[in-house]
């Protein structure tokens, strides 16, 4: 008896330092998995800038901690991203935040996360902009007064991150999805009476929740009809990718209808902007950030582009201290502080105008308009007066060595929230991680990637050591940078290392050549007389 009682003992202490141990090895695989893989990302080489590389890990880190695992009660993923950590998960967030995480696409569930909306599409084609985790329903089901739709950027997400991976099944697989969400917008968020070819949307709706619009109830608001031709152009383009040519012919009409429809009615020539429209068809004349979505769907000509980028560059409409805020500054709603979408300086806008400067050929301001929203992001993160004004000090400990939600224009600091006198929210990657990851790669060290084609195209503008380690794109992975010849600078000498084959297309001031690499080490050099190289490469 009292043998069995030892027995019985042992057996409990045994089973209960199983348990122990289960319990620690959980513990250890939880922090592990919530560890930053720095070295699987890609890794900026800019010595020069240790308050660039700053943001960028710091950026990294924020969306690391949005991991989260799917229910079987919600029929999310069983891996995804919310980056606002809520009990909502939203698709303006979503989507505003995968342009930049999608870089880690081998690391994150950036990708996974948008399935999670294609997996909530109605039959009729809608996808609620809003979806409770808990439960996995619609936070709202739209009405004939809100759609319950966001900025529709589903197609631009998939085309970037194409250019990024080379998947082409996955843009078979979500072609239908994306065409059945444009015909349910297309249908149920026209405007009304004098602007039923238009689109509209609300103030939640649009993303910019106190925009100053004007009496536009059911109008034709300019951002959303902007993103709607945007949508037609990208569903063009990946029908053509898919080699579906009459689904390409037709979205490109419908392209060339909505941008019509935008010239027609939206831009006023006279002031040479884009301006929302009342259902009685009278123009809005309030000059914001939503005039320049048509720039990046590349509806104006040429000479309406230079127009309307010259404010962008006049400092009393967008180019404050820090550009480009979301109320041009002549405006009486324009508030210096921010006020969120009353001038606040936002990362989103600030990326959809550095991209339409681009397609416009504007290349040097783009960098320029990045190089001026990172530096003032990284003066704010070394630390700021935290005395928004004087009847609403803000508590000093804890503000240094953060990324907030938005920016004010004028002063070295955040912008103010929706009640024009907090601030904003501290350690909000969604809306603003797009200048420490997508500006850095995109325009300081000027790397832009062809998966399908296997082509890394290298814009080079920089004198200093500059580059890029770990950038995977399709089935390589890349490290590349430049090391600078005190003895004679007007040498380019590359370093690096490559896993695969792949294309370098190296644009400079002067020139622009292709170089081929096989696997392995990178080294090559190049003279300004005759591209002189030697090492592993091939040049065509």
């Amino acid at each position: 008896m009292v043998r069995r009682r030892i027995t019985q003992r042992r057996t409990s202490r045994a089973a209960l330092i199983v348990l122990i141990l289960c319990a620690q090895m959980l513990i250890i695989l939880a922090s592990c998995s919530a560890r930053l893989p720095r070295k699987h990302l890609p890794e900026p080489v800019l010595p020069n800038h240790p308050e660039i590389l700053n943001l960028y890990w710091e950026s990294w880190r924020l969306v690391n901690n949005a991991r989260y695992q799917g229910t079987r009660l919600n029929g999310f993923p069983d891996q995804y991203l919310n980056i606002e950590n809520g009990s909502v998960i939203n698709q303006w967030p979503t989507l505003s935040s995968a342009l930049f995480a999608m870089y880690g696409y081998r690391d994150f569930p950036v990708m996974q996360t948008l399935d999670l909306f294609y997996n909530k599409q109605r039959s009729d084609g809608f996808i609620a902009r809003t979806y409770i985790v808990n439960s996995g329903d619609p936070l709202h089901l739209p009405t004939q007064l809100d759609p319950m739709i966001n900025p529709p950027l589903f197609a631009w997400v998939e085309l970037k991150y194409f250019t990024l991976s080379g998947d082409s099944v996955r843009l078979r697989q979500v072609f239908p999805k994306l065409e059945r969400y444009f015909a349910w917008i297309d249908q149920f968020c026209r405007g009304k009476y004098e602007a039923t070819d238009l689109y509209y949307t609300t103030a939640i709706g649009s993303g910019m929740l106190n925009l100053p619009r004007g009496d536009v109830e059911h109008g034709g608001w300019t951002d959303l009809t902007a993103q709607m031709a945007l949508f037609a152009e990208q569903l063009a383009r990946i029908a053509g990718i898919l080699n579906v040519p009459e689904r390409e012919r037709y979205y490109h009409e419908r392209y060339l209808s909505i941008s019509r429809a935008i010239q027609s009615k939206l831009w006023n020539p006279d002031s040479s902007f884009y301006y929302d429209y009342s259902r009685e068809g009278k123009t809005s004349f309030l000059r914001t950030i939503n005039g320049f979505w048509p720039l990046l769907a590349g509806i104006p000509d040429t000479d309406q582009a230079r127009r309307l980028i010259g404010y962008l560059k006049d400092p009393n409409d967008f180019a404050p201290k820090h550009m480009f805020p979301s109320v041009s500054v002549r405006e009486i709603d324009y508030n210096p502080l921010g006020f969120y979408w009353r001038g606040g300086v936002w990362g989103i806008s600030n990326y959809m105008i550095i991209q339409s400067l681009k397609r416009y050929g504007e290349t040097e301001f783009a960098r320029e308009a990045a190089w001026n929203h990172l530096k003032n992001m990284a003066e704010v993160y070394r630390g700021f007066d935290l005395s928004v004004d004087a009847e609403c000090p803000e508590p000093e400990s804890g503000m240094a060595g953060k990324i907030w939600e938005v920016y004010a224009p004028e002063k070295v600091c955040p912008g103010t929230n929706w009640n024009a006198q907090n601030l904003c929210r501290p350690d909000q990657i969604s809306f603003s991680g797009h200048g420490p990851i997508s500006m850095v790669i995109e325009d300081i060290l000027g790397f832009q990637t062809d998966a399908p084609e296997d082509e890394l195209r290298w814009h080079m503008t920089r004198a200093d050591r500059h580059g890029i380690r770990r950038l995977g794109f399709g089935d390589n992975t890349v490290s590349v940078w430049t090391e600078p010849d005190t003895v004679r600078p007007e040498v380019l000498t590359l370093a690096g290392s490559t896993d695969s084959e792949f294309k370098l297309i190296i644009d400079t001031v002067q020139d622009s050549f292709l170089v081929n690499f096989d696997p392995g080490p990178i080294a090559v050099s190049f003279l300004p007389a005759d591209y002189l190289l030697r090492g592993r490469f091939s040049q065509q």
